[in-house]
């Protein structure tokens, strides 16, 4: 296996730097003009001075303020040729639209392409909302500190909180972020029976196109998460709390899935839930290149919670998966599949935490590859220092070095707390992990090892 832990090194560190460097440029790219929208004291007759701050983004949208660019002579074929739309509104690519509180309406664009980053952005102490964004045929936007609910609108409506889509006829998105962003289809899902979850939730995030990246957002009581659908994806430190679909999702390739929390599913209907879903099916290609790194995945909280059933944790079923990294993960879920990967090449799974939330059936969980659906075994995958009851494996993959556990064990600090730390008294676990292929640190960013050896888990003690 050393020649190919060779190859994942240097795979996986030139998608990083890769994903590092188009993040870079967002951060840098506040380096237009100011303007600013006050749905309280604006007017749209202003000019979006601080001292006169438009009404509301979907005004300074529908006023054509914002000057971008489409694709002209549609069905978009791949080379149609960029023509200048509101060519009168002061909003150039590179400027900033600031936000302060109040209710911004929809802001809905098709055909939005931009050079460099329009950035909207909540205003410092301030809590802009809108009902939903939908961006089609977008590129260069980057959403900062919003609130976005259809609770806010005078009439609630099911829709997707924030949308940035590819179109077969507009053309492609890319290169959007949203950040630090609140999103919920309402504040309060306690009472909620299983048909008012599917008639209202709402799903939070979803990205079809290159370049997306969501990050520092929290998701609250949505149907599904967040999903990435292209390549060169980043979904970074993100909550999804309280959901009834899957948690995440990632379809393309070069995606980076890092440091998110996902807890609390509810089982309202018949999909088969996920804390972390992938597929490649109906002659998609194969998806190459992921890393899901320092997540934690909570099938429940409260064990009296209503609604609540089994939660697939990294549930990823119809390859081929090449070249994936599975990393330094916490699943905690009532059901078989821990983290199972069907018909992998080239993959390693490493230093994960997989433990059961609710003893007896389903579960206690796995970590497995397994062969493709067609019968095609996993090859060249690793299995190695997982905490985890079961470890499974197919074709030629190898697994060492795994420490395997019952229903929870009293190997770990505080389980009922969700603190699976090692305890000073996990002598049979501490050290005995292997360095090959490990992550040079743990969940916690602890650099491994502190003892004679790697600790398997995600955590080094």
């Amino acid at each position: 296996m050393n020649g190919q832990t060779v190859t994942w090194s240097a795979r996986v560190f030139v998608i990083e730097i890769v994903l590092f460097a188009f993040l870079s440029t967002f951060h840098g790219a506040a380096s237009g003009g100011l303007f600013y929208i006050d749905p309280i004291n604006g007017k749209a007759s202003n000019d979006g001075t601080a001292e006169h701050p438009w009404r509301t983004l979907e005004q300074v949208a529908a006023d054509g303020l914002i000057e971008t660019q489409g694709y002209d002579n549609l069905p978009y074929t791949g080379d149609n040729p960029l023509v200048v739309k509101n060519p009168q509104g002061p909003v150039k690519a590179g400027d900033t639209l600031v936000l302060l509180s109040g209710y911004h309406g929809a802001l809905e664009l098709s055909g939005a392409i931009n050079d460099t980053p329009i950035i909207v952005q909540a205003t410092a102490g301030h809590t802009p909302t809108l009902s939903h964004i939908s961006l089609v045929a977008a590129c260069n936007w980057h959403f900062v500190g919003l609130t976005i609910t259809p609770s806010a609108a005078a009439t609630y409506e099911k829709q997707t909180l924030f949308n940035a889509a590819s179109h077969s006829w507009h053309g492609p998105s890319s290169q959007i972020t949203i950040e630090d962003c609140q999103l919920y289809s309402v504040t309060d899902t306690s009472a909620w029976s299983a048909d008012e979850w599917n008639a209202l939730a709402c799903n939070a995030i979803a990205m079809s196109g290159d370049q997306m990246t969501a990050q520092n957002n929290t998701c609250r009581n949505v149907n599904f998460g967040i999903t990435i659908n292209g390549n060169l994806g980043v979904v970074a430190h993100n909550t999804v709390e309280n959901f009834a679909g899957d948690g995440m999702r990632g379809l393309g390739n070069d995606l980076l899935f890092e440091y998110n929390l996902v807890k609390n599913c509810y089982d309202v209907n018949d999909n088969h839930d996920d804390g972390f879903q992938s597929w490649s099916i109906n002659d998609d290609p194969p998806r190459e290149r992921v890393t899901l790194r320092g997540n934690t995945i909570i099938n429940f909280e409260d064990p009296n919670q209503p609604l609540w059933g089994p939660l697939q944790g990294i549930g990823c079923f119809d390859g081929p998966y090449v070249d994936w990294v599975v990393e330094n993960n916490l699943v905690i879920t009532d059901h078989w599949h821990g983290i199972s990967l069907y018909g992998a090449v080239d993959s390693r799974i490493v230093n994960n935490t997989v433990v059961d939330a609710d003893p007896g059936n389903p579960g206690p969980p796995w970590v497995m590859f397994h062969d493709h659906k067609d019968g095609t075994p996993s090859s060249g995958c690793l299995i190695r220092n997982n905490i985890a009851a079961t470890v499974s494996v197919s074709g030629d993959t190898t697994a060492d070095h795994n420490y395997l556990i019952g229903s929870g064990g009293d190997i770990f600090v505080d389980p009922e707390n969700y603190d699976y730390h090692l305890r000073d008294s996990a002598t049979a676990v501490i050290d005995s992990g292997s360095s090959a292929s490990a992550p040079d640190t743990d969940m916690d960013g602890t650099v491994r090892p502190q003892g004679a050896g790697v600790d398997p888990g995600c955590y080094e003690r």
